[in-house]
């Protein structure tokens, strides 16, 4: 038995829905938390929460034999018979048995290996979303309106197993990761391997003559572009760029339209500003993504503005590359601004943005600086693996300390003119909140001060070296008398010390 998750649009409408391949059709509890409670949250926590439920849906098939479904329902709807099935679920998923296709689940000679980090963070998130599902059904079918017993019946039953429930995810946010993993290395790059990875990817320029002067330009090859096509080279430099210099998610660059980048109305000083609008697609876009994007929060919807050398490398990819493609093949344009370059130029997918990374940016950068990632786990500053969400964590870091230094130096000269004493903590607030609005997050949010710890390592490191070489100016061998060799000592019981006689 298996199942399918799909992604479905209906009147402009968009969900996912998990169906069974055998019957092609839907599993009836889940379809009736995710219209009640998934359809609440964005496309892409949905997709997230039913990928955990697959998992857990043909674990319980493997093992019993039975769907789920199907057993929920003889048990007349008490997950309390289910509840211990989340221990098996976990090491079900350790020994990554969720990628297999067997038809029974496996011995269990994986149960004594090490658990990761990773493997905690990540199963631990399958074994939670599995925990939330129970938890709604809990809610919606232990009472009386399903169960045939008193109010005061269904309730103590409902509360023991919400207890119960409540105590295994506990159990399990407390399990141990092994002790031999190297230390936690940061998930982005340092400024100066940003500034590297930035020229690798900067297209080469073709020959060509300016209309207005008549002056030729000569070609300008860029020889460590692994990408030969000048529309590919000009697509995932702008890609890159935004993701990696402005700190858009990947699904926020294939939310993109050509309409969504433009220059301002001239200011009263007469200044131009480059903007580009992040937003979800107009419902009159029809997106053939079998994944389509979306914006992870309401917050992510935000102006940024673009520098001109960015606008003008956007503009010569549209006038120069994207366009003409739509006009050679003859093919209506949808608008959205990354495409493939071949077919029906359909817009670019996530797997193709992190492909293009896996497969050349990585392995090229690597090629030219092999001494970032010479001995992985002997180096503290080995370097990750460059991905696309590499970029975010980039760019946060980079940012926050910019910010934190220009409002550093303004609080300063406010000391200097005004006595006002600055403090980092005031500073750093006000930096995080700058981070928060240009990164698109919540006002609850905290990822941004998990992207600061860098940055607050960083200077807190800086602070406690300068006291060291300032402590370090006054090391000195301290000057004693010299000890003539003849001088002899003889104990003194009195005194509890030595006499010197010489």
């Amino acid at each position: 038995m298996t199942y399918t998750n799909l992604h479905i649009s209906r009147n402009g409408q968009l969900t996912h829905v998990m169906v069974d391949d055998k019957t092609t059709l839907p599993s009836m509890f889940l379809s009736i938390y995710g219209l009640n409670e998934l359809s609440k949250k964005r496309l892409g926590t949905q997709e997230n929460i039913l990928g955990s439920l697959r998992f857990f849906y043909v674990y319980y098939y493997k093992k019993h034999k039975r769907t789920f479904d199907y057993d929920f329902y003889l048990k007349k709807y008490n997950i309390a018979y289910f509840i211990d099935e989340l221990d098996g679920f976990f090491n079900y998923l350790l020994g990554k048995q969720h990628l297999n296709n067997e038809k029974d689940i496996l011995g269990l000679g994986f149960l004594h290996s090490a658990i990761s980090k990773n493997n905690k963070i990540t199963y631990g998130g399958h074994v939670r979303n599995i925990g939330k599902y129970f938890k709604y059904l809990n809610y919606r079918y232990m009472n009386v309106r399903f169960q045939d017993m008193s109010p005061s019946e269904a309730h103590k039953i409902h509360e023991a197993n919400r207890l119960n429930l409540k105590g295994k995810i506990k159990v399990f946010n407390k399990v141990e990761v092994s002790k031999e993993e190297p230390a936690s290395r940061y998930k982005s790059i340092t400024d100066s391997q940003n500034i590297e990875l930035n020229n690798m990817l900067i297209p080469s320029t073709p020959k060509f003559t300016d209309v207005d002067t008549g002056e030729v330009y000569e070609a300008v090859i860029n020889p460590q572009n692994p990408f030969k096509e000048g529309f590919e080279q000009y697509r995932n430099y702008i890609i890159h760029r935004l993701m990696y210099n402005y700190g858009l998610r990947v699904g926020e660059t294939q939310l993109l339209m050509k309409d969504c980048i433009g220059p301002s109305l001239p200011d009263s000083r007469g200044n131009i500003h480059y903007i580009m609008v992040v937003q979800n697609l107009p419902d009159d876009v029809n997106d053939p993504r079998k994944r389509p994007p979306s914006l992870k929060t309401l917050h992510s919807q935000r102006q940024i503005e673009l520098t001109e050398d960015d606008y003008t490398m956007i503009s010569i990819y549209i006038e120069s590359f994207r366009d003409p493609l739509f006009i050679e093949k003859d093919i209506d344009d949808h608008g959205i601004l990354f495409i493939k370059g071949t077919g029906k130029l359909t817009p670019l997918t996530y797997d193709a943005i992190r492909t293009f990374y896996k497969k050349k940016v990585d392995p090229t950068f690597i090629k030219i600086h092999p001494y970032y990632r010479t001995v992985k786990n002997k180096y503290i500053d080995y370097m990750v693996t460059l991905t696309p969400h590499v970029g975010r964590h980039t760019w946060a870091y980079i940012t926050l300390e910019y910010i934190y230094n220009e409002l550093l130096k303004e609080s300063v000269m406010m000391a200097k003119d005004f006595g006002i004493r600055t403090r980092m903590n005031g500073e750093l607030d006000a930096a995080v909140e700058q981070l928060r609005a240009l990164g698109g997050w919540s006002v609850t949010s905290n990822v941004p001060l998990k992207y600061a710890k860098r940055f607050i390592e960083l200077v807190a490191n800086q602070a406690n070296l300068g006291r060291t070489v300032r402590y370090d100016q006054h090391t000195a061998i301290p000057e004693v008398k010299a000890i003539n060799e003849a001088t002899e000592y003889t104990y003194n019981v009195l005194d509890d010390g030595y006499d010197e006689f010489l």
